[in-house]
């Protein structure tokens, strides 16, 4: 009988920014009561349409069926940045913009109206109220061209006081789900998984698979093994090469401070409107600000820092396996050659499955070869599920003190787990 258990726990604090959180951590489980256990899989959601509910629990439901694992599906912090959970609103940076671009089309905003003050309908009521209407006349007494679209931004706002941290807290989350599943499970395990021994399997896509890596970089020792179909990586070459451009930069939330139509996360249109939309951020790219998203931010999110690598591979190695397609537009493919490169030198067991002629298309498995191929994260699992235990049970894995520190050029981060939770101390050196 497949069961789904919903969990909340505490989540940790944003420990870079000092911000003390407001939410629980929330995740589901899911497995065949029936079944003894041998591994926990964790099915990380991107920013796409993984990140549907419905979606989720149909996959976690037919995985529990067909395996004999148990599946974890984590709302991971900021995870909920897609509308209609997430919600339109206007900071200040916004506002400027709005008024700037009112005023610059000849009818600009009231002084006395508080756009940063308003609700998700009330922007939208006023917006097109006041601007809507408004270019659909102009346009039709010739005082501006037919296809104008007026540019604005908005930002998306997550519930429960959530924002976009990028990669780090969400996969805290994402790890101490499953420490809390491990240490508590209320599925019957396999007589060889006994003792602590259950195999943990990270499985995700685009920022899925991003965030997966993460998990494996912070608390190596609760990963046995990685799944990953086309995750991207936050490059520290961004930073170096002002580089704005990648997907990854894009999704933080602060690129509208360089050029809001060019560094947005996503963009929509109507008749008049070209709307562009970032995530809710405390991150600025403001060298003054003590929310600046310096160089060490990037290298601490950054899965190819050799530095960090070298780190990783005293501890327990986890198992790396990931299918990306050569052409990828989003997750450049040179970015995850050298991460496989670099695990391989590093004594990792790091397999990488490079997709580029269409006869891998089956329709079924892989459907295109574009970003994340279409892929059925469902056949993913169960393609590699006995490859990936017979390789964790092949590899030795020694015990080693939860904790790992990792050097950046400006602060010190120490991941660290205790009770069963994995938390950060960040300190700034001197």
């Amino acid at each position: 009988m497949i069961k789904t258990i919903d969990y909340q726990i505490d989540g940790i604090n944003d420990a870079e920014l000092d911000i003390k959180r407001n939410s629980k951590l929330e995740f589901k489980l899911t497995y065949d009561s029936t079944k003894e256990i041998r591994a926990l899989i964790v099915v990380i959601p991107g920013l796409g349409q993984d990140g549907d509910t419905y979606y989720r629990d149909n996959l976690a439901h037919s995985i529990a069926r067909d395996l004999d694992a148990a599946v974890i599906t984590v709302n991971y912090f900021g995870v909920k940045s897609n509308p209609p959970v997430a919600k339109f609103s206007i900071d200040e940076i916004d506002e400027l913009i709005l008024k700037t671009v009112a005023e610059n089309i000849g009818n600009p905003i009231p002084d006395n109206i508080e756009l940063t003050k308003m609700e998700s309908e009330e922007i939208w009521d006023f917006v097109n109220e006041h601007l809507y209407n408004f270019i659909g006349m102009q346009k039709l007494t010739g005082k501006l061209i037919r296809d104008f679209k007026m540019p604005m931004h908005m930002t998306l706002t997550p519930p429960n006081g959530e924002y976009q941290n990028f990669g780090l807290m969400a996969a805290l989350d994402v790890v101490n789900s499953v420490l809390y599943i491990k240490n508590n499970p209320p599925f019957k395990l396999h007589p060889s998984y006994q003792n602590g021994q259950l195999a943990t399997i990270y499985v995700g896509s685009s920022h899925g698979g991003y965030i997966a890596n993460l998990c494996a970089k912070f608390a190596p020792w609760a990963v046995d093994a990685v799944l990953d179909n086309c995750g991207w990586n936050l490059s520290t070459e961004i930073f170096d090469k002002k580089d704005y451009q990648p997907g990854t930069f894009r999704t933080i939330g602060f690129g509208k401070e360089i050029d809001f139509m060019r560094y947005r996360r996503d963009s929509r249109d109507n008749e008049n409107f070209h709307l562009c939309l970032s995530d809710k951020t405390f991150w600025t790219s403001n060298s003054q600000s003590p929310n600046y998203f310096s160089r060490s931010r990037y290298e601490i999110r950054d899965v190819n820092e050799p530095n960090h690598l070298k780190v990783l591979s005293n501890y327990p190695k986890p198992i790396f396996k990931c299918y990306h397609v050569k052409g990828d537009s989003v997750a450049p493919i040179d970015e995850k050659i050298k991460f496989y490169e670099q695990l391989q030198a590093n004594g990792f067991d790091a397999t990488l499955d490079i997709v580029s002629d269409k006869s891998r298309v089956d329709g079924k498995f892989i459907k295109n070869l574009s970003h994340g191929m279409d892929m059925s994260i469902k056949l993913l699992v169960a393609n590699n599920y006995e490859w990936i235990l017979n390789k964790i049970a092949a590899n030795k894995r020694p015990k080693c003190e939860p904790v790992i520190t990792l050097e950046t050029s400006q602060y010190t981060y120490e991941f660290s787990q205790k009770d069963n939770q994995v938390s950060l101390e960040c300190k700034k050196k001197k």
